[in-house]
């Protein structure tokens, strides 16, 4: 799939990358948790950090990640 380029690269091939990156990013999120105890990923650790101070009942921190996002 990394292979094709231009016009040979078709959704199939764009909906496996992102699959794969997707993973990729998760473990390096799930590697820094349990490892460091910080997030090491940007957009994603957000997402992560939202639900964790949401699940803290820390809503005021949790609706600033929230704004971050969107």
């Amino acid at each position: 799939m990394f292979r094709h380029q231009g016009k040979s690269r078709t959704l199939k091939h764009n909906l496996q990358i992102a699959t794969i990156l997707s993973f990729v990013a998760g473990m390096v999120n799930v590697t820094g948790i349990l490892s460091f105890k910080q997030l090491t990923t940007n957009v994603t650790g957000h997402f992560a950090l939202f639900i964790n101070d949401v699940a803290d009942f820390q809503f005021w921190k949790g609706t600033i990640y929230f704004l971050y996002i969107f």
